[in-house]
């Protein structure tokens, strides 16, 4: 189905999230919409699946405007997302999350042909679904694949992919992409949104670049991996990490681990201040978890040491959850709100004084918005900047739950930038990642998950690559 956006425009208060985007989609082909945090990409896939209304443009299906501004309507036309998340319930099987996900409206659903509907496309796409199986057993790529045949049983003829393999394994990768490359070829359109750059590479014929709110051009694929990000970022954009992970050290740091209220002695972690911890594991494996358990109850109690035996102050210890807008920021309150929070008023604000620090703030960290732009209508980098500006002064130990999940390369670059800068007051960073491409750039010691237990844990030198791939993996 050819998909044509006509001058689509969308502003929030000054910001131009959409200005004036004209291109086409063609039918039976997979379709790259590319660009930096702040480009204004997630604003217009939300347009086309009815969940924003432009303030200008059309879009024209097979030559046919469509009604915007509604999900019901997008659906009849034909169009659905697949997200980094899926959309599911870990306690129930898979039939019992398909019939709870369904559209049909029936009272009655009849069981054997959902059965019958997941076992023909799993047999299609050359999967391994099984109806009776429980969701919390799946892999993450099972889990979207399952979201997969939900869009198609829908008659979804356009399928929008948002991040979709965060927390993949190759071969999951690799299952579902084949299966997109089945699709187009019996004329569905794909369209991909997405940073990874190998990824666009080698699954998009065609990609449209977008800069400022602007489409600027549509190309042709493939093309040279340092061309593409040129023409997102600029000139000499595609640079490798030189930062220098390793630093003086000062003191001695414990984490002791006990899991289920037993003492895992042979998990306690001898590590040295400033050093930066990356939790190695796939979604799902208790890597978050892990993170989680510094600050509230989980499988995992963890307690910080220091060289004296004393224990880290809780109130020295910041967690940045990955999950911006349900857990770190609130969605409705603007940025000089938010600064408002963290600074002592004394139970008057003095909101010159904090427009100050918010414009400070604002212009330190490169958000690109203004003190009265709300949380929600920021971009992911732009909300993960946000938090990191937030960060108190005191903190000893900072928790970050997948820092760069959906940024681009640039704002990835910038957090990880501002993180090393910083980390000389702080006794530990410890972040978790599904990327070992960033662990493996920002980490000075590893620590892997699987199955919700630590089944590794050294230095890069300790655990390369291979082995940390082997390892997360249940191998």
């Amino acid at each position: 189905m050819k998909i044509e956006f006509q001058n689509i425009s969308k502003q929030f208060g000054e910001i131009k999230a959409n200005d004036d985007i004209s291109f086409t989609i063609d039918s039976g082909t997979i379709h790259a919409i590319i660009g930096e945090n702040g480009a204004g990409k997630s604003t217009l896939i939300k347009i086309l699946s009815g969940q924003l209304l432009p303030d200008n443009g059309t879009i024209s299906i097979n030559d046919n405007p469509i009604a915007l501004g509604s999900t019901l309507h997008a659906t009849e036309q034909g169009i659905g997302i697949l997200g980094q998340d899926p959309l599911d319930f870990s306690n129930f099987t898979v039939l019992e999350s398909f019939i709870a996900g369904s559209h049909n409206n029936q009272i009655f659903l009849s069981k054997p042909k959902i059965e019958q509907t997941i076992e023909l496309y799993s047999k299609q796409f050359n999967w391994d679904i099984k109806p009776n199986s429980l969701i919390k057993d799946l892999s993450i790529g099972e889990r979207q694949q399952l979201e997969l045949i939900r869009l198609l049983e829908k008659g979804t003829k356009i399928i929008i992919l948002d991040e979709p393999t965060s927390g993949f394994s190759l071969e999951q990768k690799e299952k579902v992409f084949n299966t997109l490359r089945t699709l187009a070829n019996d004329g569905y359109s794909i369209i991909l949104v997405s940073h990874k750059i190998e990824e666009i590479l080698e699954i998009c014929s065609k990609a449209t670049i977008m800069q400022n709110g602007k489409a600027t051009q549509t190309v042709s694929l493939p093309i040279d991996p340092n061309e593409l990000v040129n023409l997102m970022f600029g000139e000499q954009s595609y640079i490798q990490n030189s930062f220098n992970l390793y630093s003086e050290n000062s003191q001695n740091i414990t984490i002791e681990v006990t899991k289920n209220n037993q003492l895992k002695t042979t998990e306690n972690l001898q590590l040295n201040q400033n050093l930066i911890v990356g939790i190695a594991g796939l979604q799902g494996s208790g890597a978050d978890s892990f993170i989680q358990s510094f600050i509230t109850k989980t499988n995992y109690s963890t307690k910080i040491l220091t060289e004296t035996n004393s224990h880290i102050n809780q109130n020295a210890i910041t967690y940045v959850p990955a999950d911006r807008l349900e857990k770190g920021l609130f969605s409705d309150m603007n940025i000089m709100q938010h600064v408002a929070l963290i600074h002592d008023t004394n139970g008057v604000i003095n909101w010159p004084n904090i427009r100050k620090i918010s414009e400070n703030l604002i212009e330190e960290y490169g958000i690109r918005g203004t003190p009265n732009s709300l949380a929600q209508n920021l971009s992911g980098g732009n909300q993960q900047r946000l938090m990191l500006s937030l960060i108190p002064k005191e903190t000893q130990v900072l928790l970050l739950e997948q820092p760069t999940r959906g940024l681009d390369i640039q704002s990835a670059r910038y957090i990880w930038s501002n993180l090393i800068e910083s980390r000389e007051e702080k006794v530990i960073t410890i972040f978790s990642s599904v990327d070992l491409d960033e662990i493996y750039s920002y980490a000075n010691y590893i620590i892997c998950f699987y199955n919700d237990d630590i089944v590794a844990h050294g230095t890069q030198k300790e655990l390369p690559r291979e082995l940390t791939m082997q390892k997360i993996s249940g191998r």
